[in-house]
């Protein structure tokens, strides 16, 4: 037999090392690999000819597969092999142990350590405690033997862990528990056990260092580092009683070795874990410990070893600390001020906040910022920022430091690229202006007073050594700027929040310096325009304190027209021979800032503008009737800002008359010009020039003519946006009513109020409407072949919402960059144009319903007029254009709509629109999974446009649940605030929903409550009631169950439930319904099931919905039955339970949830890694 097992291994050791020889042919590789796996499969001296190719003197590869053959044979045959066998293999695992596998300095043998180590724990899941009750000694006795065997030992302890407790990967569940349980009854001997090895290997290492043998100092080196990587593996999850035992001498043992070069980083590590803790407060009361005295200044010495700085090791270190520094700041913010915890500082606070800010400092970003973190958490604590310390060191932290070593040095090593890079730095550039606005929330006076010393500095600069000198976004002084204007805005923004505020002569005079510099440069300017926009405040202020005598005030009252007259300069500003048509990119940037800027502060002081309301109203006036002196955009933008200031005439006429006025232009251009062109797709295509060679700009002295008309029909449209937008009637319902708003009552007695715009917008719905109408018919082919060559694609998706479908994260450059904006082309420009034109339609639709209100409802045929416009050719419209119908328009058309006029305009579009749905999602999804199933998408394609194509009706789906849910449950989230913001940040909100199918988050008890609680709103149970729409909507809902998106599904997985309770108690569920009910859930956990939340929500609700049914509709039964290997007795459990009664309350039994599991657990989905893999199956022992 010996003879056998010896020529066998040596057969093994020749096929594995053909597998691995670079010359040998790759059938050959082949071969020997397919040799080796059928003898682990087949052969009964696996474990033997493991043992022989371990022991002999073999290379490392070949002992390593002996090795897996022994692990081979615990893990499939365990269960199967004789009792003699066993300890045979146990017997001289352990042997392998005790003789150690090299010594413990050689890394080169990680692997083989591993793979000993492997087999032996793969012992311990089959046999411990039960039926080896010696483990521990024979452990502890083998580490006597030197470091090689404690090593392997500490490494032994480790996996255990990770495979119990961490990662928790052990097979049966009830084998966890047994030696889950034994560890912790033996958890006391284990931590003195770890604790011993360090203490003596620690002493043992500083004693060969000291007498220099290197040698010999590595291996106890090795066992301690190898003993505080096991032991971080206990900390998170053991008592704290372990963790604080013998005084906390685990925690003074961990502190020390932070200093020591050669523990540190293990140390720092175990200690994080520490630091981090969770669970109750009174648990983590311990961790006080460690913002005693002594420990901080340990972490104050580790974090200043200043002669090992350049080093990437201590760099590797640092970022280790920190982690322990923001998990002890953590503790500090939950116990503090807590009974019994923390009645007063700790001593050391000071020496603790002086090594945050070391790492607030450190050129690192990496540091830097986990550093800012922590300085925001102390500052938002309500006691913690009353602390005198941390209002003293508001000082130093508001401080600009040297910088010793350039980022980008980091940088390089912690990023792979520069948009990784820039992400992570506008994240940490957001958060450290956090610290900023917190900190003025607490010594305002110091914050300010640094704005203050800054910006006249930096304004004394410009003034005398940068007066006529231009810059770029890369020169430092525009880099200055800009973290200065980011400052003051986060300091300013906060100042009305505090009582002990600056004083508004010191804002005044700031603002004033601003208003007395001169520049020519662009960049400049419009940093200026930004400093502008923060010392506003302090007029708004100013003007509170108006007294006879006040002259503060009256500076204040003076200032405001230099102010404006300021914006109005750099709106209208242009370079020496600047025409509108060869206008650089920064001075566009710098008008359109100017014109934003006037909308925002008559957003957020509109009463500070409305005395002085006719001087800019005739200013604006006067610009506008300037030929080439504004753009029709910022014309727009600068009647947006009147109308926010005319919201507070609080008088209905005079506001009307002015929205008249305004849209004066528009209604013309609407009523004349224009409604021959929205007659028809045809009509469109011609007056936009899109069935016309394309004319390059700046290519010939000719412009395009058609460029013309494309502007006239945007500023028509932006216009009537703009006044939807803008115009409102008064908050307060006093007001409202003086004012003559209030028109009648609702039926529950609230006042119902009009829209000043509503009579000026209304006659113009019909031709944006055939718009719209027009926009869609754009795709039919008759209009598509119209085209000309040079615009064949200009319908099509634009670059920038192809990034963001497949989660390419957006560079995010400066605003300000001119560098960043690439020539224009005329192709680029139709492009743009045709969007812009879309999602403002669809905007202006989707704000008219809040903004307007019932008038908009109350219409003669909007239903109609929309069904034919918005819903026309909707056949031909792609997937992209059609997320913003759903998503920007139907979402809060349908939540402001008054319950009223339900049935009137909402019944008829949704018995329009849910059946094209249906019908256009099915064969989508039908196309998407063919491509999957013939090989055309998968993980390993990158063919873009099917992969976006997937995407795209990913998002679709997801975001037309969404409507259904606003519609059938109602929302506690209003969608009207999307509708209200531009095209582009509409389209950044669901990027959170962009991953491809990326696990849906855990299911909180909120939701799980909310799909067993809640009801059908009055317009769900309307339209479930209805013969058009209640098919669609329930068949829609039970599809997406089984599409295959885990986000969709789970989504509609908690609309079900309502939905499936509201058909029964209304007894609308049929018996093919029933069934479709059932199948549909098996088909989701089939596909879903892999996925912990909706394999969840999925039984939970095949629980409810087999309950509701069953007494019902018998057939459900079959379907069951139909589970291959079901059990009929589980079903018959199931059934005795449901008969004996129903769910109490909102609560569903989970006996019955267990049981449902039982019966479908052979459906139930399973991730992609564990197809094909061998199962591995561990028996239960006799209880402990």
């Amino acid at each position: 037999m010996a003879h056998e097992v010896v020529e066998l291994a040596n057969e093994l050791a020749r096929a594995v090392k053909i597998t691995m020889d670079p010359d040998a042919t790759q059938q050959a590789r082949m071969d020997a690999y397919v040799a080796c796996e059928r003898f682990k499969d087949v052969s009964p001296l696996c474990a033997q000819a493991g043992l022989s190719l371990v022991t002999g003197n073999y290379p490392p590869i070949v002992r390593h597969f002996g090795l897996q053959l022994m692990e081979h044979t615990i893990k499939f045959n365990w269960n199967s092999i004789s009792q003699q066998e066993k300890i045979f293999i146990k017997e001289n695992a352990m042997k392998l142990l005790n003789a150690g596998v090299g010594e413990a300095q050689d890394q080169s043998l990680a692997h083989i350590k591993d793979g000993v180590s492997r087999i032996i724990v793969e012992m311990i899941k089959r046999e411990w405690p039960q039926q080896w009750t010696t483990l521990l000694v024979e452990l502890s006795d083998a580490c006597t033997q030197g470091t090689a065997q404690t090593e392997l030992v500490l490494l032994v302890f480790l996996r255990l862990v990770e495979d119990v407790a961490l990662l928790q990967t052990i097979e049966s569940n009830q084998r966890r528990k047994d030696i889950y349980q034994a560890l912790t009854v033996n958890m006391s001997e284990i931590f003195n056990f770890f604790l011993r090895l360090i203490e003596l290997h620690v002493g043992e290492f500083r004693n060969a260092t000291t007498a220099g043998d290197k040698h010999k100092a590595h291996g106890h080196s090795r066992v301690v580092q190898v003993a505080l990587q096991t032991l971080t593996g206990f900390v998170e999850w053991v008592s704290i009683n372990h963790v604080m035992a013998a005084n906390g001498r685990l925690l003074q043992i961990l502190c020390i070795l932070l200093t020591d070069v050669e523990f540190q980083q293990p140390a720092a590590d175990c200690l994080g874990q520490i630091a981090n803790r969770r669970g109750q407060l009174k648990d983590r009361k311990p961790l006080l410990f460690l913002l005693e005295d002594a420990p901080v200044e340990h972490y104050f010495q580790a974090a200043t070893q200043n002669d090992r700085l350049g080093t990437e090791s201590y760099y590797l270190f640092l970022k280790k600390l920190i982690p322990v520094l923001t998990g002890l700041a953590s503790q500090m913010t939950a116990l503090w001020g807590k009974e019994d915890c923390l009645p007063i500082r700790p001593h050391c606070l000071a020496t603790f906040l002086g090594t945050v800010l070391i790492f607030t400092r450190h050129s690192s970003y990496s540091l830097a910022h986990p550093a800012a973190l922590i300085w925001t958490s102390l500052l938002k604590h309500e006691q913690i920022s009353k602390e005198h310390l941390i209002i003293k060191i508001n000082y130093p932290l508001t401080r600009p430091t040297e910088i010793t070593m350039h980022p980008q040095t980091f940088a390089s090593l912690d990023y792979d690229g520069e948009e990784e890079w820039l992400v992570f730095f506008f994240r940490c550039r957001t958060d450290f202006l956090e610290i900023f606005r917190q900190a003025t929330l607490i010594a305002p006076l110091v914050t300010f007073s640094y704005c203050e010393h800054w910006l006249n500095a930096r304004l004394q600069k410009t003034v005398t050594t940068e007066r006529n000198t231009t810059c770029s976004i890369t020169d430092p002084v525009y880099l200055e700027w800009d973290a200065l204007t980011n400052v003051l805005d986060g300091v300013l923004s906060r100042i009305l929040m505090v009582t002990e505020r600056p004083s508004v002569s010191a804002g005044l005079r700031l603002l004033e310096e601003c208003l007395k510099v001169e520049s020519s440069d662009p960049l400049i300017l419009s940093v200026l325009l930004s400093c502008i926009s923060s010392l506003f405040v302090f007029l708004s202020m100013s003007s509170c304190q108006i007294t006879a005598a006040n002259c503060v005030a009256m500076t204040g009252v003076q200032l405001l027209p230099r102010v404006l007259e300021k914006i109005f300069a750099s709106l209208v500003f242009q370079e020496p021979g600047e025409t509108r048509h060869t206008r650089t990119v920064a001075v566009k940037n710098l008008r359109r800032h100017a014109a934003a800027l006037m909308v925002k502060i008559a957003h957020k002081y509109p009463l500070l503008l409305l005395p002085i309301f006719d001087q800019i109203n005739t200013s604006v006036k006067n610009l506008i009737i300037q030929p080439e002196r504004l753009s029709k955009v910022e014309q727009v933008t600068l009647l947006e800002a009147l109308l926010l200031i005319s919201n507070h005439f609080c008088d209905f006429e005079r506001q009307s008359g002015f929205v008249a006025e305004v849209i004066r232009e528009g209604v013309s251009i609407w009523g004349g010009m224009l409604m021959p062109v929205v007659k028809n797709a045809h009509t469109f295509i011609e007056y936009v020039g899109l069935n016309h060679v394309a004319i390059e700009p700046f290519a010939t002295t000719i412009e395009d003519p058609y460029n013309f008309n494309r502007r006239k029909l945007t500023f028509a449209l932006s216009l009537v946006l703009g006044v939807i937008k803008r115009c409102s009637w008064p908050d307060d319902p006093d007001r409202c009513s003086r004012g003559g708003f209030v028109v009648a009552l609702t039926e529950s007695g609230n006042p119902i109020c009009r829209n000043p715009a509503t009579s000026h917008v209304v006659p113009l719905l019909p031709h944006i409407l055939s718009l719209m109408r027009c926009l869609n018919e754009l795709w039919k082919p008759d209009a598509l072949q119209s085209f000309s060559e040079s615009f064949r694609n200009a319908n099509g998706m634009q670059e920038c919402e192809k990034k963001q479908l497949l989660g390419v994260s957006p560079v995010l450059q400066d605003p300000l960059d001119p560098s960043q904006k690439l020539p224009p082309t005329a192709f680029g420009r139709m492009q743009t144009f045709l969007s812009n034109i879309f999602d403002h339609c669809y905007h202006m639709m989707g704000s008219a319903g809040p903004s307007l209100g019932r008038d908009l409802y109350a219409l003669p045929g909007i239903a109609n007029a929309i069904v034919g416009s918005v819903f026309a050719s909707l056949e031909y419209v792609p997937d992209f254009r059609l997320r913003t119908i759903v998503r920007v328009f139907l979402k809060p058309f349908i939540y402001s709509c008054p319950p009223v006029f339900h049935e009137a305009v909402l019944l008829p579009i949704f018995a329009h629109f849910v059946p094209f749905m249906l019908t256009r999602l099915t064969a989508r999804w039908h196309y998407i999974t063919s491509l999957y199933e013939s090989g055309e998408l998968g993980e390993d394609v990158s063919d873009t446009q099917e992969v976006l194509e997937d995407m795209l009706n990913r998002t679709l789906t997801r975001e037309y649940i969404d409507v259904l849910k606003v519609a059938l449950v109602g929302t506690t989230i209003d969608p009207t605030a999307n509708s209200a913001t531009d095209a582009s940040v509409a389209g950044g909100m669901d990027q959170d929903d962009q991953s491809m199918d990326g696990t849906p988050q855990a299911l909180t008890r909120a939701a799980q409550s909310a799909m067993t609680s809640e009801v059908i709103s009055d317009l769900g149970g309307k339209l479930l009631r209805n013969q058009y729409t209640s098919h669609p909507i329930v068949m829609t809902v039970l599809s997406v169950l089984s599409w295959n998106d885990s986000i969709s599904s789970l989504k509609a997985t908690l609309l079900s439930g309502p939905i499936i309770r509201f058909l029964a108690s209304e007894q609308l569920i049929t018996e093919a319904l029933a069934s479709n009910i059932i199948v549909a859930v098996l088909k989701a956990l089939q596909l879903h099931g892999q996925h912990e939340s909706n394999q969840t929500s999925l039984i939970t609700l095949g629980v409810q919905a087999y309950e509701i049914l069953r007494p019902k509709f018998p057939n459900i039964l079959e379907v069951l039955q139909q589970i291959p290997n079901v059990s009929a007795g589980d079903i018959q459990k199931l059934d005795e339970k449901i008969s004996v009664g129903s769910t109490k309350g909102n609560k569903i039994d989970k006996a019955k949830k267990d049981l449902f599991k039982k019966i479908t657990t052979n459906i139930i989905g399973r991730n992609i890694g564990q197809h094909g893999r061998k199962e591995v199956k561990i028996l239960n022992l006799p209880p402990i």
